[in-house]
């Protein structure tokens, strides 16, 4: 069978879950992990533990500016668009309240999409989306989101031809990489979107603050690079190595 062919009913299953209700689950973790906040003084740990809730917070506000656009916006992204948005929401779980089954989907769930992606017509289609909610640059500090949504729209262009066409069992070694890239971008544009949008100060000041961390958090990393045999093998040995008593220096 074709590697190509790696969806299931278990995938199909985990995927509908994470879309029908992967926001409301995500929620439900920021929620009880965001509670302590009220708790919290003025210390040094106080304040680094205040800062991880407000990121978790930011994840909340960032994919509820997804989930607010119409799903017929989306277009031909509209598929693609479903399966990398249901990975991030599981990611995003697994912050707020170390879920063991939301880590177990992520996994699921990136093979799932990059059954789409690894094909040029998905993988075009999400870039675009991205690139189409992102539109003209804004002024004010909107921008510097704008910008950053923007530089990473041109790394993964980069790296583009190593995804399209690969066999989507090898670049499944790092293929979370491509998953949740596409996934941020697609949501960091639509909360650039909605910031620009907002229909008050106070909407405006909140929006533009959580678009520019959530660009910060997610897209200031390298482009993402699909792994090669290569490196599947050198993954393998690396476990091998460690699971045979002396075999590492």
């Amino acid at each position: 069978m074709s590697t190509r062919l790696l969806s299931s009913a278990v995938p199909d299953r985990v995927a509908a879950i994470w879309d029908a209700e992967g926001l409301g689950i995500l929620e439900g973790a920021v929620t009880g992990f965001a509670s302590a906040a009220y708790l919290l003084d003025g210390s040094a740990w106080a304040n680094a533990r205040r800062e991880e809730i407000a990121d978790r917070v930011v994840d909340v506000m960032a994919a509820r500016a997804w989930q607010a656009l119409p799903e017929q916006s989306h277009g031909r992204a509209r598929r693609v668009a479903r399966r990398c948005i249901a990975y991030s929401l599981a990611a995003d779980t697994t912050r707020a309240d170390g879920s063991g089954t939301a880590r177990s989907d992520c996994w699921t769930l990136t093979t799932h999409a990059l059954e789409l992606l690894t094909i040029r017509e998905h993988f075009d289609a999400a870039a675009h989306r991205a690139r189409e909610l992102l539109g003209a640059a804004p002024q004010g500090r909107l921008l510097a989101a704008w910008q950053m949504v923007d530089d990473a729209l041109g790394a993964l262009d980069r790296t583009r031809h190593e995804w399209v066409g690969a066999d989507p069992a090898t670049v499944a070694a790092a293929g979370w990489v491509l998953v949740d890239r596409m996934s941020r971008l697609l949501i960091a544009a639509a909360l650039v979107a909605q910031s620009a949008s907002a229909e008050s100060a106070q909407d405006a000041e909140l929006l533009v603050n959580a678009a520019r961390r959530y660009a910060w958090n997610h897209l200031r990393r390298p482009a993402p690079e699909a792994a090669t045999p290569t490196h599947v093998q050198r993954s393998a040995d690396l476990v091998h190595a460690f699971l045979t008593p002396g075999s590492i220096p």
